[in-house]
């Protein structure tokens, strides 16, 4: 297969595009941003995403409640009244003070003070509200029913449970991202393909299944990437798999820097308010790294290719991690080998909760979450992250690699010593 090559021209028009696409999704946000703040107290109806219950220094306590309201903007309401509790996943209506608001604060995600809260009765999606209900049945503890909620709906988890998931470098396992999709893509080949093979044998053995069955399997992976609400990391699995299709027909490289690059172009104009996605840059740079890898050590043996890029994901994007995330475990270096294990019990789970047995491994799940390790506060430096993405960014260039992996090495010996 060849590389992307574009011309002057061709890229000239491509960019045209995508900055119009850009600009007018832009325009869009923008007047749903001064849809919000034509009133001081703009009335709202939104789904209770996930509660906080917190107090200030002066010892006040507070709710804040991170919302998503109908037209799909999410932000943080920030609430004094004593008696809010058990709102998660409920819909409310309130007002939202938004005077002092600014387009940038509207768009990177933004806390705003809201009143007169009252619950109201709405219907979620449905299918969404079953599958919640059908995988809660199956578990008698909360933890594993909030963890496999969130595993196969995207669902949101409590901060004491979340925090316990980070403390074993596993949350990119349990957040939704285009690892669960390339599962859901295998299973999908791996289910349909026999019953394509019957078809095609009798009335059309020209047809190239690969093209056929990726076809179908974006029908469902669309209707999954719905069902959970477009997550960013998500998003950005589904579009590449898209544009990955595209050039496969036409016989372009696909596991190239340039369609990544392209791919976050596409989310970026279609989706401005994913500059501000953390999950979405994080998803980015792991596919990145895994291209970074694959771009060097492509040639190797492929099952040491499945073991060593694990561990290859994990170390080199620790110096990002850690500018945004400083907490750090000891437990968090079985991340690798949790992440090897994950591509067995993802689609296992899957098949035991279809079976309405999905509480068969909880024992061993929970076994896991009460390995804890003393944490400490390691804090990226900004010069150090600036550095770092440069390098990463150079890097596809083989003189560049070895100061990437010299200053890789050099952040693992400052991490311990200055750093913290």
């Amino acid at each position: 297969m060849q590389e992307l090559e574009l011309d002057k021209k061709h890229f000239f028009i491509l960019t045209l595009i995508l900055l119009s696409i850009f600009l007018f999704h832009l325009l869009l946000e923008y007047q749903n941003f001064k849809e919000l703040t034509s009133l001081r107290y703009y009335p709202i109806s939104a789904k209770v995403l996930n509660e906080y219950h917190k107090t200030t220094k002066n010892g006040k306590s507070y709710t804040l409640l991170k919302l998503k309201s109908s037209n799909g903007v999410k932000f943080f309401g920030i609430s004094w009244k004593k008696d809010i509790k058990n709102l998660t996943n409920s819909f409310i209506k309130c007002k939202v003070y938004t005077k002092d608001l600014s387009f940038y604060r509207y768009l990177r995600g933004f806390f705003a003070p809201i009143y007169k809260i009252i619950k109201i009765n709405k219907e979620d999606n449905f299918l969404k509200n079953y599958l919640s209900s059908y995988i809660a049945l199956q578990h008698k503890n909360y933890i594993t029913r909030e963890i496999f909620s969130a595993l196969f709906l995207g669902s949101n988890i409590d901060k004491k449970i979340r925090k316990k998931i980070q403390s074993l470098g596993i949350s990119h396992l349990v957040a939704i991202s285009g690892f669960h999709l390339g599962v859901l893509s295998f299973l999908i080949f791996f289910i349909l393909t026999p019953f394509y093979k019957f078809f095609q044998d009798k009335f059309f053995p020209y047809r190239n299944p690969k093209l056929d069955l990726m076809i179908v399997a974006l029908f469902f992976l669309f209707g999954y990437l719905y069902l959970v609400g477009f997550i960013p990391s998500l998003s950005r699995a589904f579009v590449m798999l898209i544009v990955g299709y595209i050039f496969y027909i036409r016989y372009i490289k696909i596991l190239s820097f340039k369609i990544l690059f392209l791919t976050m172009l596409l989310l970026l104009a279609f989706y401005p308010s994913f500059i501000f996605s953390i999950s979405f840059w994080f998803s980015v740079a792991g596919v990145f790294y895994i291209f970074l890898f694959l771009h060097y050590f492509g040639d190797l043996n492929r099952w040491l290719i499945f073991i060593l890029i694990n561990f290859w994901v994990f170390i080199m994007i620790q110096p990002i991690v850690h500018y945004i995330f400083p907490s750090f475990a000891i437990s968090q270096l079985l991340s690798p080998f949790l992440s090897m294990v994950f591509i067995i019990f993802y689609p296992l789970e899957l098949l035991l909760h279809i079976i309405k047995e999905g509480d068969l491994l909880d024992g061993m799940v929970l076994k896991l979450l009460e390995f804890h390790t003393v944490e400490i506060s390691i804090k990226t430096p900004l010069w150090f992250l600036l550095t770092y993405i440069a390098t990463s960014l150079l890097s596809i260039y083989k003189k560049i690699f070895l100061y990437l992996l010299i200053l890789e090495a050099l952040f693992f010996f400052l991490k311990f010593l200055i750093f913290n």
